[in-house]
């Protein structure tokens, strides 16, 4: 048996891994480089046994908890359905709870320490920004699935207009604040604010959604189910995927389903009502993303089956329902699928009907939801929980819970959790603190370490020029070449020709030329499947049908080349400091350094460090290539408006004025004409978009690093000062000393934090 031991560090996404106790070799496949555990953890067993030459392992896991479930899980998998021996030990690691604490402490030190520096509002918004990231929960659904009900029941209140009909004609964000109510801004087409609700109530959601004016809500109030201390959780409700006033909006969806997204979504599935055509459009676009990024892709993607207790007794089961869908996502590419059964209603019930604080009670609701409790309180095959895929921690927590309200009697509370809305709120939690949680730490450390550094190479500058006071002259000499260098009008137009040589064009070009491409061949495949003759009515269903096929193409394209621009504008920016730090290095060059470490760049490390994101982060928000208007030659149409298909100067009318028949080849082919026509137009436009932010983010970082030299100019006038004064050396050195020691202690507190 080949004992092998793993340490994994999920703050530094460092992976430790010895075989028999001896290091792995260089070209050992074993070795995971700075990827998650979730990446790499399904495809450990068959490496192990190429590399072992055994089917037997003893594994021993340094780590956190819920690392630790994803390797027994594996191990578990591997020997049911592998045929492989792997035992597995966990060695305790340093949990998430302990590091915030930690983080909080550190801070607090930090502001009341000796250094004004890092105390500097940019300073303190840096940290609050990195501890108060949002953490979206996109919640997705087809028509007549219970979405709104289920937000209302992950709400505890009735916010969410739930009809039958699809009446989500907005997007709401709702933000966890742990205050009591909520309050919203709402936004129309333009982003521009237009109304403000203090109270926002059911019945002014009702009027939002039915106000045409109104593209987005945001809304503020406590989520029961996050504590204060996670991260800032966002629920996100979206319009169904054919029913959008706003071409933003099926972007928006697009957007957060693809590849390049770490949100949590909650798709949900009307387990009366499977396979709809919006259903197989969705479902399409999650399989692609489930395909990239390991586990971590899968764990993100939480399917809700909901209505389950609709079923009547001895006609189906919900074991059977489960499987069913199993079957249908798997037809849809979807694979491993994380399935929990509930239903939104009874959980909405309890929490609303039921609940202690609801002081006006219809009889009929209350007898309607008390019978609801029996029922899954009766029957042992509604309780949902035992078929959810929870993790063994989180499995334990909704056992106490459940021993709990039977040890109280509490039978609304044990039906909560048989309803399944419990373990669904456990599938949220255990995502954030795996994934979102310890990308957060590490940030926070980030943002710490890198200011720590830059005061603590500046005060050794300082406290080197304080002990070496014959050596003054040669100091200023210096300090005054460097200044010089800033200065040098030649030196700051080699930079910025440096600058403008930074660009992608011709990449983003090849790249939207592929997207471009792989559009056309979806159109081809619609078109090969058109039917050659059809009645007028028909050929009005089958317009629909292309309509919709055009939406979902358009929203498509439209996400990738969001993406495309996005990356190489990082890659830009990071490109644009890379040149700045390489002539901050410059400046020392020609420097008789000699004992004196006057390093211009150790000085600057830390501010040009932590401008880097948030820099960014504002240059590059969601806009996107303008793609929406340009598809229908028609000036008078719009492609997204089906209803403005058939008016009188419809592009499709010739096609089929006057006939018995249609030719649904022909029809295919001009109603997807114009918008072949135009796809290369669109790569144009996406091109020129690019640049046009290319441009904007290279004369915003020369502002970005003007201002650094302003910065590098005030510290070299302060050791230029340090330089000049020969009085109270002894005491400048003490307290030097006393700086440096401090910094010292609280490097390694903050170095200790993503210690495992």
């Amino acid at each position: 048996m080949s004992e092998i031991f793993i340490k994994y560090n999920p703050y530094r996404l460092t992976t430790h891994i010895t075989i028999d106790g001896v290091e792995l070799k260089r070209n050992s496949l074993l070795n995971f480089g700075e990827k998650r555990l979730q990446e790499w953890i399904e495809k450990l067993p068959e490496i192990l046994t190429e590399e072992c030459r055994s089917r037997d392992f003893k594994i021993k896991f340094h780590g956190t908890l819920l690392d630790y479930e994803d390797v027994a899980a594996m191990a578990e998998e591997a020997n049911k359905n592998k045929g492989l021996n792997i035992e597995v030990e966990h060695i305790p690691a340093k949990e998430v709870s302990d590091k915030e604490n930690a983080i909080t402490e550190i801070f607090n030190e930090i502001q009341k320490g000796p250094f004004e520096e890092l105390k500097q509002p940019d300073v303190i918004k840096a940290f609050n920004m990195a501890k108060s990231s949002d953490f979206e929960v996109n919640v997705v659904a087809t028509m007549s699935s219970g979405k709104s009900t289920l937000i209302n029941a992950l709400l505890g209140q009735k916010l969410m207009p739930a009809k039958q009909e699809a009446c989500t004609a907005t997007i709401t964000e709702i933000k966890d604040n742990d205050e009591g109510g909520f309050r919203a801004n709402v936004y129309d087409t333009n982003g521009d604010l237009i109304q403000t609700h203090s109270k926002l109530t059911l019945e002014i959601m009702n009027s939002l959604n039915s106000d045409p004016k109104v593209s987005k809500i945001r809304a503020e109030g406590d989520i029961p189910f996050v504590g204060a201390d996670d991260v800032s959780l966002v629920l996100v409700d979206t319009p169904g995927p054919n029913n959008s006033r706003d071409p933003e909006h099926k972007a928006a969806t697009y957007r957060m389903l693809s590849e390049s997204s770490k949100t949590v979504v909650l798709y949900i599935l009307n387990a009366t009502q499977l396979a709809t055509n919006d259903d197989y459009n969705l479902l399409k676009h999650v399989a692609e993303s489930m395909k990239v990024g390991g586990k971590q892709s899968r764990d993100r993607f939480i399917f809700v089956i909901n209505k389950l207790d609709d079923f009547k007794k001895g006609e189906d089961s919900v074991e059977a329902a489960i499987t069913k869908v199993k079957e249908y996502l798997k037809d849809n590419g979807i694979e491993n699928a994380n399935i929990y059964p509930a239903s939104a209603l009874t959980a909405l019930y309890i929490r609303t009907i039921l609940s202690d604080s609801n002081e006006c009670k219809d009889e009929d609701e209350v007898d309607a939801a008390e019978l609801k409790v029996r029922k899954f309180n009766r029957n042992e095959e509604m309780h949902f929980e035992n078929f959810a895929p929870l993790t063994p921690s989180a499995r334990s927590e909704i056992e106490k819970l459940l021993e709990e309200a039977k040890n109280s009697n509490d039978a609304n509370k044990e039906a909560l959790i048989h309803c399944g809305i419990i373990s669904i709120e456990q599938a949220i939690t255990m995502y954030v603190r795996k994934y979102a949680k310890t990308a957060k730490i590490k940030n926070i450390v980030d943002t710490f370490s890198k200011r720590l550094e830059s005061a603590k190479s500046f005060e050794s500058t300082k406290q080197e020029i304080s002990e070496n006071q014959d050596k003054h002259k040669e100091i200023l000499a210096n300090i005054e070449i460097i200044r010089k260098k800033i200065d040098n009008g030649e030196d700051a137009k080699k930079f910025k020709e440096r600058i403008d040589n930074i660009n992608y064009d011709a990449e983003i070009k090849k790249t939207t030329n592929n997207i471009i491409k792989a559009a056309q061949e979806k159109i081809t495949e619609k078109l090969s499947k058109s039917e050659t003759k059809m009645s007028r009515v028909e050929a009005e269903i089958v317009c629909n049908d292309f309509a919709i096929f055009a939406d979902n193409l358009q929203a498509d394209i439209r996400v990738k080349l969001e993406d495309l621009i996005e990356k190489h504008i990082h890659k830009s920016a990071n490109d644009l400091f890379e040149e700045y730090k390489k002539k901050i290095s410059e400046l020392s060059s020609d420097v008789n350094v000699g004992s004196i470490g006057i390093d211009p760049f150790k000085l600057m490390a830390g501010d040009i460090s932590t401008d880097v994101s948030s820099l960014i982060s504002n240059l590059t928000e969601t806009e996107s290539v303008k793609v929406d208007e340009v598809w229908v030659e028609n000036k008078n149409k719009r492609w997204w408006k089906p209803w403005t298909w058939f008016d009188e100067d419809g592009h499709t009318e010739a096609v089929y004025e006057d006939q018995e028949f249609v030719d649904g080849t022909k029809l295919a082919q001009k109603f997807f004409a114009p918008l072949q026509e135009q796809l290369y137009e669109n790569i144009n436009n996406a091109v020129k978009y690019a640049k046009a932010q290319s441009l904007n983010i290279k004369n915003e970082f020369k502002k970005k690093f003007a201002e650094l030299d302003a910065v590098l100019k005030e510290k070299l006038k302060e050791l230029e000062e340090c330089a000049n004064n020969a009085k109270d050396v002894e005491r400048m050195i003490r307290e030097s000393q006393a700086k440096l020691n401090w910094l010292e202690e609280i490097q390694n507190k903050v170095n200790s934090i993503l210690d495992i």
